[in-house]
């Protein structure tokens, strides 16, 4: 736990000084609309242009069918995922009572995912949803949707387990007020390798995982108003830190905790990672 809470006060100390560094982003950069795509930039709190963004994602489903082995039958998963997301609040400042009083943006765009279980080490998700995105302004509010394939590849190294996923997927936004619609085409790549350090805690074996992240957008979106740069290539880099088994408090497991920075033109900055990285 004590390492838990260190990555915390290390993440929070980095997104302080990112502010700073991002205090020479022009006046246009910091304009932001809303973040009708913030649910495709993943849980965790943001250092962007100036302006810190904390996004909560939940993802409950429902399987309907199992996946049978060897490239048979897909399984098929309903998917229901509902994003949070507040502009200018840190975890920290509930220390101060200082609780937000709106949503900067929320959005929830239900599915269907399906799953090719093509041997015992790989997966491959195609995928379909739709939705609304809704912001404290009216005029900010959307339609939004996605559809692509995931693929997600499970191999041992360095005496750990890792994560290869390749995620294809084109999403888009149809706002309800004057701003134009927008939409991208992405290709992610995606690494992670998880390793058990040799000094419990308590009963329990401290987990580091680095990762990486690569996005190349073929269609990339309009700009800062979407909550995604604009930048063709995009890159992601960090370390996450997992206690296993899982920290429960009241019988609720805390999710995994870690730091990274990403390379995204005006829109670089820090990232503390709540729950998975990607």
């Amino acid at each position: 736990m004590r390492a838990l809470t260190a990555t915390v006060f290390c993440g929070l100390a980095l997104l302080r000084a990112g502010a700073a560094g991002a205090a020479t982003a022009t006046a246009a950069d910091t304009q932001f609309a809303n973040y009708a795509f913030a649910s495709e930039l993943g849980s965790g709190i943001y250092e962007l242009s100036g302006r810190t963004i904390t996004v909560y994602q939940l993802q409950p489903g429902y399987r309907l069918r199992a996946a049978a082995p060897a490239g048979g039958r897909p399984g098929i998963r309903l998917i229901f995922p509902l994003t949070f997301g507040f502009f200018n609040f840190q975890p920290g400042d509930l220390v101060h009572l200082d609780i937000p009083t709106s949503i900067g943006a929320l959005s929830f765009e239900p599915g269907v995912e399906l799953d090719y279980w093509l041997n015992d080490v790989w997966d491959v998700y195609p995928y379909v949803k739709g939705g609304g995105s809704f912001a404290s302004s009216s005029g900010a509010n959307a339609l939004i949707y996605g559809v692509g394939v995931r693929s997600d590849y499970r191999f041992d190294a360095l005496g750990g387990g890792g994560l290869w996923r390749a995620d294809f997927e084109h999403a888009g936004v149809h706002y309800q007020g004057d701003l134009p619609n927008d939409s991208f085409t992405r290709l992610r790549d995606a690494l992670e390798l998880r390793h058990n350090l040799p000094w419990p805690y308590r009963a329990h074996e401290v987990q580091i995982a680095p990762y990486a992240i690569v996005d190349l957008y073929l269609d990339a979106p309009e700009g800062p108003a979407s909550g995604l740069s604009a930048r063709t290539v995009q890159f992601e880099a960090g370390l996450m830190l997992d206690l296993i088994p899982e920290w429960q408090i009241h019988g609720v497991a805390m999710p995994r905790l870690g730091i990274g920075y990403r390379e995204a033109g005006v829109l670089s900055g820090w990232r503390l990672v709540i729950g998975e990285p990607f």
